[in-house]
């Protein structure tokens, strides 16, 4: 890795081991307090915000991050860039609000058993990350990784400070726990994004091609990112019958935990645009190489990781955290963890190939990664097992395609140019 990067992912690695643990903590709690018939609206809710919310926010701290970063690697102050994202992140709200008035009844009780405050409180929580995703693209690109990592970690402690006191007040109400989840992030961007004057550097006008003609085509491949890796939750939930319903709480907690990697991948994740993008527009293609070989390997590692320990003690370490009434096996558990480990590389190919804005090649991947998601659910098998080898062939189909792009783009010059209109 190039100088520097380490201390990054040290510091964003802190805010997100705190978000991670307090995160688990929190998921803990509620499993142990309603139990795995009664958390099913939580969960569902947990997975929806955040899979809809970065599907629409985070391709704006990609984009704001990768411009911020450019444009300092020559010079050029970069407010412009984020105040016309900020206009399309509202833009985005507007959007979503419009979707939750229409339909809010129906989707509350198909996904929410018809709990209307935390379908409330899944666009509060919209709100936060939308706000959250554009501070922390600021931060990324100008190199401000400490704002960076203290945001991730106000949102994980205000949550559980929250989840505790209800716990020790023995509350039964789901709504409660899910407004936590709603109210956490803004909470935690007001307390750590500094005043907009101070945030960024003015510079030139910011043209529709520094941030707006990107964004189409990454909400689209954010979108089908995230529906490899939130779809599975979904799926048990629509698959399933009624005397299975216990078995989808089950499920869907273990995913969550199984997908402990993505949390600290996550630190990871948020130095790697903004640098691979300052060395694209350098046009520095030895650099380039060295750092994306670096990453691979140190994502593949954590892969494996998760996957090892996940068949050494998977279904131990459920029941240790959620409690004695969630029982799986090796058996399920282990797909899991492999698409984890899949995912988490198709995520960094998927960034190499924006940073040097091949951004169609990228949406196509995640398009081909979520066809084969919902071909491999075609086939018939036990609940958990069909869903859970479904996400390992999306995501292990996401990681061939973008590989063999990133192979392509690489023979080609790097030719990171910076625009200023």
């Amino acid at each position: 890795m190039t100088a520097g990067m380490p201390r990054q992912v040290v510091t964003v690695g802190t805010g997100v081991a705190i978000l991670g643990l307090t995160s688990f903590v929190y998921l803990a709690i509620v499993g142990r307090v309603l139990g795995p018939a009664d958390v099913v609206p939580l969960t569902t809710l947990w997975v929806l915000i955040n899979a809809i919310g970065p599907a629409l926010f985070f391709p704006l701290e990609q984009e704001v991050g990768r411009a911020v970063a450019a444009r300092e690697a020559v010079g050029l102050g970069a407010r412009p860039v984020f105040l016309r994202a900020a206009g399309i992140g509202l833009g985005l709200l507007l959007l979503l609000a419009a979707v939750c008035a229409a339909a809010g009844a129906p989707l509350s009780r198909w996904l929410f058993d018809g709990e209307v405050l935390v379908l409330a409180s899944f666009f509060v929580g919209s709100v936060g990350l939308c706000a959250q995703h554009l501070t922390r693209g600021a931060f990324a690109g100008t190199g401000n990784f400490l704002r960076y990592g203290v945001q991730l970690g106000a949102d994980g402690v205000l949550r559980l400070a929250g989840a505790l006191a209800l716990g020790l007040a023995a509350s039964t109400q789901v709504g409660w726990y899910a407004v936590l989840l709603g109210l956490s992030p803004l909470v935690a961007v007001l307390l750590t994004a500094p005043r907009p004057g101070r945030l960024l550097r003015d510079g030139p006008p910011a043209s529709w091609q520094d941030v707006g003609s990107a964004l189409g085509l990454l909400i689209a491949g954010s979108a089908f990112a995230q529906f490899v890796v939130n779809a599975a939750p979904i799926a048990a939930n629509l698959l399933a019958t009624a005397d299975e319903r216990a078995r989808v709480g089950v499920f869907i907690s273990a995913l969550v935990l199984v997908r402990i990697p993505l949390f600290v991948f996550a630190a990871v994740q948020a130095a790697l645009l903004p640098g691979l993008a300052r060395l694209a527009a350098v046009d520095d293609g030895v650099g380039y190489r060295r750092r994306l070989r670096s990453i691979l390997l140190l994502v593949g590692g954590l892969g494996l990781v998760g996957l090892l320990v996940v068949a050494g003690i998977g279904p131990w370490l459920v029941q240790f955290v959620y409690g004695a009434e969630f029982r799986s096996n090796r058996a399920d558990l282990i797909p899991l963890a492999g698409a984890t480990a899949a995912y988490m590389l198709a995520l960094v190919l998927s960034q190499a190939l924006i940073s040097l804005r091949s951004y169609r090649a990228s949406l196509a991947g995640w398009a081909v990664a979520s066809l084969a998601f919902v071909l491999a659910l075609l086939v018939p098998a036990e609940l958990e097992l069909r869903v859970g080898t479904a996400f390992l062939t999306g995501a292990a189909a996401g990681v061939v395609f973008l590989a063999v792009a990133m192979a392509n783009r690489l023979r080609q010059p790097l030719n990171g140019r910076v625009g200023t209109r």
